[in-house]
């Protein structure tokens, strides 16, 4: 990250909520949110309150205290996000962000994108874990200007915990509900001029029918397991003031149980497994005071596997899925403005088997071009940028990004833009020998935002106003048993997003409103809520830190055939008791009202659980 880009001057910015007078609250005295920086919403790292688009930043404080375990549960609450999943953990999970689904959502950990290229093409969120996870930040809307392909409804970047300062140790353990057990541990440090990482998690837990036998009588009522694996490395070398080289690499292997999705048998059996992994080689050089120049070469892969043999349909399969890429970017202060640019190349590949002897092994080659300008005159900011992306078989796409800011007053901020993005079919939807359709388009976004910041002492509001239309929409198409770009989709709607430290006690906050439709109908897209909010705080009593979080989804149109989903409220306790300066025990309760909710129609979600842990950190 260039550190030199960190702006200086004092600021009372950050994310607003309302265009309502917040409420004026005790605060303390070093306001938490206004000292964040973000690197993703322009490529660089700059204050969090001079983020244009929409960012938000879940540091490892927010992720230990909310005790969350992997990252569907850590942004289920933030605004805009909604998850479904196909029962318990480490089973299919869909992200809608913005009403844009999976697909259409750019997932990078590390800076490595991760695009998944079989013929579901969404990347398996449910097996990232956040043992070794030191901050997520997610942009939202259009943003393909900066990262190209995929990034219709905005950029989830997971950032690996890294080595810093001297030698540091961390474990923890914990047990509860289902069976479930969890451990993990790592060091860090530094010798000499290498930074150093290691660590590594474990998850066990024997789970809860996947499916609702009421509903599908038919179906395995055997609890279906899941067990997840979890490494991360990172080495980083100084070769001198300014200059140096890096190894980063992570992997998360996860294998669950599931049932038939309606066809199955009470005695049949479905398993399957997806090992993850990512690793990246960079160089990054401090040319002269002003000039940062980045080069890494990345690769991001995943490996699925899946194996119904004991059921009334026989039926395996697997499939990998890789991308590599090589990235030269650029950072050049001149003025108040901050000058990127880069170029890109990339290969994706899939390559599948399966039990009938149906293959499929394809790649393409892409490359891009990217340039961007970022700064502030007075009381005037602004963000635009342009990347032109070629694609081996496919027309260009040229997307770009215009962002404006203007400071009303100390404590407010305008922002408004307009932006535009596309999402490249993935090979399997091209060329899958079932359900590929090689004349299907890339899907083409346009969107605008209207936004206002506000922040006071500790507490931090944002208020976005957006509307996006997306064409050329990839579905599977019942009529053609295949891939078909079927209908255009429109979604606008309002953000609001809130977090503080009122007197001792941390608050995040969000609301969504949304209108996410299919335009050929006019009816709303599947499993899209109109409305969704959340409320956590966290207040730390003598040697107790408590927490509870409180989240809400409406009422969701599901597929056809079958009703729409009810909305529900879920809540959620957790606590921390330090027993030492070191060590502390940690215990939670999931589901409090063991309320009985589904995300997909048929897939049972866990009911009321608690958990009961250690955490050592080395002081």
């Amino acid at each position: 990250m260039n550190n030199f880009y960190v702006r200086k001057r004092p600021l009372a910015l950050a994310l607003a909520l309302s265009a309502t007078i917040p409420v004026q609250a005790q605060v303390s005295e070093k306001p938490f949110q206004l000292q964040q920086t973000v690197v993703t919403a322009n490529r660089s790292e700059q204050l969090l309150v001079d983020a244009l688009p929409h960012t938000t930043v879940i540091g490892r404080d927010v992720i230990e205290r909310s005790q969350a375990l992997d990252l569907p549960a850590l942004l289920a609450g933030e605004a805009g996000f909604q998850f479904t999943q196909n029962g318990g953990r480490g089973t299919a999970a869909s992200l809608f962000l913005r009403g844009s689904a999976s697909l259409q959502v750019l997932v990078l950990i590390d800076g490595v994108p991760l695009t998944k290229q079989d013929s579901t093409g969404s990347v398996s969120l449910e097996h990232i874990m956040l043992d070794q996870v030191e901050r997520v930040e997610v942009v939202r809307g259009n943003v393909s200007a900066i990262y190209g392909s995929g990034a219709v409804g905005g950029v989830i970047q997971v950032f690996m915990r890294k080595g810093l300062g001297a030698s540091k140790a961390f474990a923890g353990m914990e047990a509860g509900s289902y069976g479930s057990s969890r451990v993990w541990g790592g060091v860090s440090g530094e010798s000499a001029d290498t930074n150093y990482f290691v660590g590594v998690g474990s998850h066990r837990t024997a789970g809860f029918s996947a499916m609702n036998t009421q509903q599908y009588p038919n179906e395995n009522p055997d609890s279906d397991g899941y067990r997840n694996s979890n490494f991360n490395l990172g080495l980083t070398h100084t070769l001198s003031p300014g200059h140096s080289i890096g190894l980063r690499t992570q992997g998360s292997d996860g294998e669950f149980d599931s049932d038939g999705g309606g066809f199955g048998t009470a005695d049949a059996l479905y398993k399957g497994a997806t090992y993850l992994r990512t690793w990246m080689v960079y160089s990054h050089n401090q040319i002269t005071r002003d000039w940062l120049s980045q080069i890494s070469l990345s690769q991001g892969r995943e490996r699925s596997v899946y194996d119904a043999s004991v059921s009334a349909f026989p039926y395996d399969s697997q499939a990998v899925t890789r991308s590599r890429t090589l990235n030269w970017s650029n950072n050049l202060v001149v003025g108040n403005f901050l000058l990127t640019a880069g170029v890109e190349s990339q290969r994706q590949a899939v390559d599948t088997s399966d039990s009938y002897a149906t293959q499929l092994n394809r790649s393409r080659n892409l490359s891009s071009l990217f340039a961007g300008l970022s700064g502030a005159v007075g009381a005037h900011s602004m963000q635009f940028n342009l990347r032109r992306d070629n694609t081996e078989g496919i027309p260009g796409e040229t997307t770009g990004y215009a962002g404006y800011g203007y400071q009303l007053q100390p404590q407010w901020k305008l922002i408004a833009s307009l932006s535009t993005a596309f999402n490249l079919p993935p090979l399997g939807y091209l060329y899958d020998p079932f359900s590929g359709n090689p004349s299907l388009k890339p899907e083409s976004a346009r969107s605008a935002e209207l936004g206002l910041q506000w922040t006071q002492g500790a507490q931090a509001m944002r208020a976005t106003f957006f509307k996006t239309r997306t064409s050329n929409l990839m579905q599977y198409d019942f009529a053609t048993w295949s891939f078909n770009n079927v209908t255009d989709a429109s979604n606008r709607g309002l953000e609001l997003s809130y977090s503080a430290r009122l007197a001792r006690t941390d608050v995040r906050a969000s609301l969504t409103l949304q209108d996410p439709l299919d335009e050929s109908t006019g009816a709303r897209l599947i499993r899209r809520a109109s409305s969704m909010a959340s409320l956590a705080a966290t207040v730390p009593l003598g040697h107790w830190t408590l927490g509870a979080d409180l989240r809400y989804t409406s009422e969701r149109p599901d597929i056809a055939t079958v009703p729409s989903l009810p909305a529900y409220t879920v809540m959620n306790l957790n606590s921390r008791f330090a027993l030492t300066q070191s060590l502390a025990w940690t215990a939670r309760v999931d589901n409090l009202f063991d309320r009985q909710y589904q995300t997909a129609y048929g897939y049972n979600q866990p009911g009321r659980s608690f958990y009961a842990g250690l955490v050592w950190t080395q002081r």
